[in-house]
């Protein structure tokens, strides 16, 4: 009886990996058999051809079931394989440990969105001194001091240097597992030549402070285009924070 069980157990497991499969690509072939004949629709000149058409589809995406019966296990994950495959041809996350540069991205993502909530909350208390100028101008200034920081704790110093001394040669778009990415060409001097760094960062925002402080501007203007900033992931398409 004890040998019964364990294979009893076994059998309804690759019952159930069975059924999965098939449910799975029975969808996957109604789906496809639909979109190929909607895209041929126009060209179908009678009812009479578009019911032999649809059922010549229909075969054309017929589920082998003999095959998943003979080895479920091996369905699946050739179905697992294909799912990862479409998944990373149009840019969505599958499963998996994210990579070092990874988890370092999703940690700026926060810390920017983060950036930009203190400032709004900053811009929003500021607003009991709209008549006193300079107490408007000093909580501006206290607030912007304390997103400085919380922007400095984020960066790599290497990249701000980058940012801060170099010339934008171009940008362009790549995609990831969490979205679109842009991408930034810069001119770093004739030490460092051509670095490639991502725009939507704290370094380049830090750098974008430092050289409006340098240039003498306010405090006040310095976090309205800040926030301005902050508000837009990509400066190559509409994108909202």
């Amino acid at each position: 009886m004890g040998s019964e069980h364990p294979r009893a157990r076994e059998q309804l497991e690759l019952d159930v990996v069975r059924e999965v499969v098939l449910a799975r690509r029975r969808l996957d072939s109604l789906v496809l058999a639909a979109l190929t004949l909607g895209a041929e629709l126009t060209d179908l000149e009678s009812p009479l051809r578009t019911e032999s058409r649809a059922g010549e589809i229909l075969e054309r995406f017929a589920v082998d079931e003999d095959e998943i019966t003979r080895d479920p296990e091996a369905a699946l994950q050739a179905d697992m394989a294909r799912d990862e495959r479409r998944a990373r041809r149009i840019g969505l996350g599958y499963s998996g440990v994210p990579s070092e540069g990874e988890r370092r991205r999703r940690r700026q993502m926060a810390l920017l969105r983060e950036v930009r909530a203190d400032l709004l909350e900053v811009v929003r208390r500021s607003r009991r001194y709209r008549f006193d100028r300079n107490a408007f101008a000093e909580e501006i200034a206290a607030g912007l001091g304390a997103a400085t920081d919380k922007l400095v704790v984020g960066s790599d110093m290497d990249t701000y240097d980058a940012w801060q001394r170099g010339m934008v040669l171009g940008l362009i778009e790549e995609s990831t597992p969490h979205g679109p990415k842009v991408l930034a060409t810069v001119d770093a001097g004739p030490e460092r030549g051509h670095l490639t760094v991502e725009w939507d960062s704290c370094e380049r925002r830090l750098a974008l402070i430092a050289r409006m402080s340098r240039a003498g501007v306010s405090p006040v203007v310095i976090c309205d285009r800040l926030l301005a900033d902050l508000s837009v992931s990509s400066p190559l398409r509409y994108s909202a924070r």
